[in-house]
Order: structure tokens, then C-alpha cells, then sequence
């Protein structure tokens, strides 16, 4: 298991890092940032292509001479959980998790008393838009995103289908978005941006396809590969179209690991524990959170040793703070707040996930993250 630490590069200083090369005065001189900073350069021109799911685990498989593999320049580690909500946060907001407080694929909000998906902004009972229900876009990120502090022209390219979500606007610091169907035109949206440029320019561009494909096929499954060949052949043809005018900055969020059927864990209402508890488990799909009523820890610890063994670790959250977790330093009290009381940790493949309704879904799906297992913490930097 690899804990993020702010010793070794991270996404967090790769945050801060491109905030720096584009011209964001507010970003701290973090050893690592500065590294990192240093390995970009200077350039008028910066691209930063955030490809899910591209975790050291596919880089290290491609030929030496591929164009991702030939550019790789360090290994980081991503944040935990890993896993795009809180990973996309940081690297918006230049900001580890213990301090911007989005904690998972669902993240419990003392506001709406529930938990939510804070990239859908819907609350996962009944799928109730946050907004409804009184919850501000403040409220639910509460650090800013940089972009807004960017010195540059800055746009952002999310696909159509995601341009203009809540959270979308909100990691962009609501600067101009682009939609975009297929990648191929994204790059065409850049180069065409680059070539007209009259000043110096920030393009974000986020590519969902790898992480998409491997979550239903597997991480190394063919489909997966031709994802990942795609996401090298339009970089290559963007390199060559911009002859040399930007930098191209590449990592990824997370990486993944397949999750055999035996391993795949379901926490339905009815069982026993849930007399324990004072809201249902957020979290993910390696990571749990639970809010338990007073005098209640030591039957939840005892209640997970019993039916999952050394599959699942159960911390309190004085110990995940201990263990810097969720980032060097204290907790803020709204991360405290949405995380309550103890934290159940996967020790490796096993996922272990909140069904309140039928499990169909969630078991059709092969590959995940969110764990603190080599394939999901390391990512590469790739630099053009």
C-alpha cells in the first residue's frame, strides 16, 4: 500500500506546479511544486491533458519508443481516495484533501444530511439535485479552483455530454469551456487555438475514454489498449501540429486494478451493522465512511473483522489524520465533519460498496479505484 506524502511528488505539487508556469501568484513554493515546475519549463503556450485513468500501470506496458513512454519524465503519486472526484479537486484547487473536502465517489454533506456525487451535484438517494435542496456550489467545494486566478487565456475542454455541469464550471473558476465529441476534435479545438493565439494561453483537456473502458472491460483489456493508442496517436498529431509553440503536460488521476467477483463486497441495509450508524456509508469503492452513534466503534470494528477479516482495515479518523491520509497537516472541520468516525480501508482488490438497491451494475463492473494499492496511487508526469 502506498500513502500519498507530500515527501514525494504528487499531484498536489503538479497543481501548483502548472498554476505557477501559468502565471497564478497565490501558489506556494512547495519543494515539490518547484521540482515539478522546473521540469515543465517555461513556455507561452501550456496544454495540460488529463487523462483518466492512465496510471503507471498502462505507461509501463507500452514499447519505449511509444510517444507516452519515450516523454515520460517521473512517477507521482495521486491523493487518496484515488479517485477522480477528489483527485480533479486537487488538481483544480492546488489543494490536498484534508483541506477541500470532497472525500469520494460519494461524500457525505452535513447540509443536505445525506450523501451526494459532487461531479453529478445530486444527492445518491432519488438523485435529488444539490441545488434543490439549499446546497451551494460553495458549500460543496469549498476551496476555489485556481483557473480563476490565471493570468492567461484560459479554456477548458470537457466532453459534450460533461461541458457544462456544476462541477465542470466550478473547476474551470467559470473560464470559457469548449465541449467536444471525440478526441480527435479536441485536439483540433487546440491546435487551432494555439495557432491563432495573440497572447499567452492555459488549455485544460480532460479524456475520460481509458478510464471508461477499463472500469467495464479490465484494466489491461484490449479495448483498454486501443483507449490508451487513441490518447497517444492524437497527442503525437498535436505535437506535430503545434511545431514546437506549447507544452504539453500529461498525468492522470488514478490508475486502476481489477477486482476479482470473489472480492466484490455489498453492504445492504438490513445488515446487522446498520443499528450502529446514524447515516448510511459514503465513500467508495475501497474506501467506507462511517457517521456512528455514541458507543457504537468498537461493534463496528468488531462487526467488520468478523465477516471480512484482514480484507478491510477499520481506522478512526484521528488515526487517518495521524497518517496524513488525506494530506500532510490537520483536517479541516469540514472535512472532519463529512468523513465522521471511522474509515473502512481496503487492503488490496476487494471493494466494498453501500447497495442500498440491486447490485447488477455495480457487478458488471471489473476494474476500480480509490484504494492505496500501487496500481491505483501511481501516475505518470509526461511532459512534450
Amino acid at each position: 500500500m502506498l500513502r500519498p506524502s507530500a515527501a514525494y511528488p504528487n499531484i498536489v505539487d503538479l497543481s501548483r506546479a502548472l498554476a505557477h508556469v501559468a502565471g497564478a501568484d497565490h501558489v506556494d513554493g512547495a519543494p515539490g511544486a518547484r521540482e515539478l515546475a522546473a521540469l515543465i519549463g517555461d513556455t507561452d503556450h501550456l496544454i495540460f491533458i488529463l487523462a483518466d485513468g492512465l496510471g503507471m500501470n498502462l505507461v509501463e506496458r507500452l514499447p519505449p519508443s511509444h510517444l507516452l513512454a519515450a516523454s515520460l519524465v517521473r512517477e507521482l503519486r495521486t491523493v487518496f481516495p484515488s479517485t477522480s472526484s477528489v483527485a480533479l479537486t486537487s488538481l483544480a484547487t492546488g489543494a490536498w484533501p484534508n483541506k477541500h473536502g470532497v472525500t469520494g465517489q460519494w461524500t457525505h454533506l452535513p447540509e443536505a444530511e445525506a450523501a451526494a456525487g459532487l461531479l453529478q451535484f445530486a444527492t445518491r438517494a432519488g438523485g435529488r439535485s444539490l441545488a434543490s435542496l439549499g446546497v451551494t456550489v460553495g458549500q460543496a467545494f469549498p476551496v476555489p479552483s485556481f483557473y480563476a486566478l490565471l493570468r492567461r487565456d484560459t479554456v477548458t475542454l470537457f466532453p459534450d455530454g460533461l461541458v457544462n455541469s456544476v462541477s465542470s464550471v466550478y473547476f474551470s473558476g467559470e473560464r470559457p469551456r469548449n465541449g467536444y465529441r471525440a478526441l480527435a476534435e479536441a485536439v483540433d479545438l487546440l491546435a487551432d487555438r494555439i495557432a491563432t493565439a495573440t497572447a499567452p494561453t492555459y488549455s485544460y483537456l480532460y479524456a475520460p475514454q481509458i478510464d471508461l473502458e477499463a472500469h467495464y472491460q479490465g484494466v489491461y483489456h484490449p479495448m483498454v489498449q486501443s483507449a490508451v493508442a487513441e490518447l497517444s496517436r492524437e497527442v503525437e498529431r498535436l505535437a506535430r501540429l503545434l511545431r514546437g509553440r506549447a507544452k504539453i503536460v500529461i498525468t492522470a488521476d488514478h490508475g486502476l486494478l481489477d477486482t476479482p467477483v470473489t472480492a466484490r463486497h455489498y453492504l445492504r441495509p438490513s445488515a446487522g451493522l446498520f443499528e450502529a450508524l446514524r447515516f448510511p456509508p459514503s465513500g467508495d469503492s475501497r474506501v467506507l465512511y462511517l457517521h456512528v452513534r455514541e458507543g457504537g466503534a468498537d461493534r463496528v470494528r468488531a462487526w467488520f473483522h468478523q465477516h471480512y477479516g484482514s480484507r478491510f482495515l477499520v481506522l478512526s479518523i484521528d488515526e487517518a489524520e495521524r497518517l496524513e491520509l488525506f494530506g500532510p497537516g490537520p483536517l479541516s472541520a469540514h472535512t472532519r465533519a463529512r468523513l465522521g468516525d471511522l474509515i473502512v480501508l481496503s487492503t488490496g482488490a476487494d471493494i466494498i460498496e453501500y447497495a442500498p438497491g440491486k447490485v447488477d451494475r455495480l457487478a458488471s463492473v471489473v476494474s476500480h479505484h480509490s484504494g492505496l494499492t500501487p496500481a491505483e496511487m501511481r501516475v505518470p508526469l509526461i511532459v512534450i
